[in-house]
């Protein structure tokens, strides 16, 4: 072995033991999850998904003291993320988060889970693929799946520094390994409000258990209506879900509801050629009134749209197909002797 080599393993050896003194295991009743603290305060970062609706959690420090978690300091669902407060500060050096800057596909990372009876472990794996979402998430795919109980737990790249988080998650029935960045966790510990009893954890189970309302029309709601009229119906509702929905995924949920809302009124102002269009946008806007959260108003409107999407859907599968254009044939070849 090389001395850069001896270097790299011994650096590789001191940032794995660096982290391991800020990870918590966090005991939720029958399951397990890991953390690690994030700021001198007792901040503990993890996965969301991992402690949601959680009515009692301890953090297992490394040392083995059992110390109960009673406050939430934040919460972002969209990238699944959650930051509980240890009750005594002070109690674990505070981890060092690194650079925004991610790891490329094919590089090497290092996953450190928590145990209750053992020493962390460390899990090498390789960034499979850089998955952008959206403006609102940008992701690592893992070359493997990762145990549930894995999730929480932080990821060095080949430097030893923390890049994100890893998450098991499964997506489309099948199970991945996932890196969510630090560049959303830092964010979380500026603009932490109030700290919040752990109940707060139950908002995500709430909305994840949301039932859809989505009106079932008869094809007879487009009665009457010309074709070019409906094409511009859907064609407006689809512009309109196209920009909301990232709009709600990016936490401008306010902004989502306002979109949908206009795109209802504007159809109801324009759409006289289609009388069972305005008909069930104005029910739509209808239940919205008497819907005092903003969240819930947008998905009022959003299941409005999907309802008249749905109809048009089926309003086009019943019309006759157009007749085929006859193709013209081309004039009889000429053969000289």
């Amino acid at each position: 072995m090389s001395d850069d080599d001896g270097a790299r393993r011994a650096r590789a050896e001191e940032a794995l033991r660096r982290t391991s003194a800020s990870l918590v295991l966090l005991d939720l009743g029958g399951h397990t999850a890991t953390g690690f603290v994030v700021s001198t305060e007792g901040h503990v970062v993890t996965s969301l998904h991992a402690v949601a609706s959680a009515r009692a959690i301890t953090a297992v420090l490394p040392d083995g003291l059992r110390s109960p978690v009673v406050q939430v300091s934040a919460v972002d669902e969209r990238r699944d993320l959650a930051v509980l407060c240890l009750s005594v500060p002070d109690l674990l050096p505070a981890l060092p988060l690194g650079p925004a800057t991610l790891p490329r596909e094919g590089e090497a990372v290092q996953v450190l889970q928590a145990h209750a009876d053992r020493p962390p472990e460390s899990r090498a794996l390789e960034v499979r693929a850089v998955q952008v979402l959206g403006e609102w998430l940008t992701l690592l795919e893992l070359s493997r799946t990762l145990p549930e109980d894995a999730s929480g737990s932080p990821v060095l790249d080949a430097k030893g520094q923390v890049v994100g988080l890893a998450t098991a998650a499964l997506a489309n029935g099948r199970a991945l390994g996932l890196v969510i960045p630090v560049r959303y966790i830092t964010p979380l510990l500026k603009t932490s409000g109030p700290l919040r009893p752990l109940s707060a954890l139950d908002a995500p189970r709430q909305r994840a258990t949301r039932v859809r309302q989505v009106p079932q029309h008869p094809v007879g709601l487009l009665e009457g209506c010309a074709t070019p009229a409906v094409e511009s119906v859907a064609a407006l509702l689809g512009q309109a879900i196209n920009v909301g929905a990232p709009a709600y995924n990016r936490g401008d949920v306010e902004g989502c509801y306002r979109l949908y809302a206009h795109t209802a009124e504007q159809l109801i102002d324009e759409r006289d050629d289609c009388p069972g269009v305005q008909r069930a946008l104005r029910d739509g806007l209808l239940r919205c009134e008497g819907l005092k959260d903003v969240e819930d108003r947008a998905w009022a409107l959003r299941d409005t749209f999907d309802g008249l999407m749905d109809v048009i859907g089926r309003w086009r599968q019943s019309r006759p197909a157009p007749l085929a254009t006859p193709t013209k044939r081309p004039p009889p070849k000429t053969y000289l002797n």
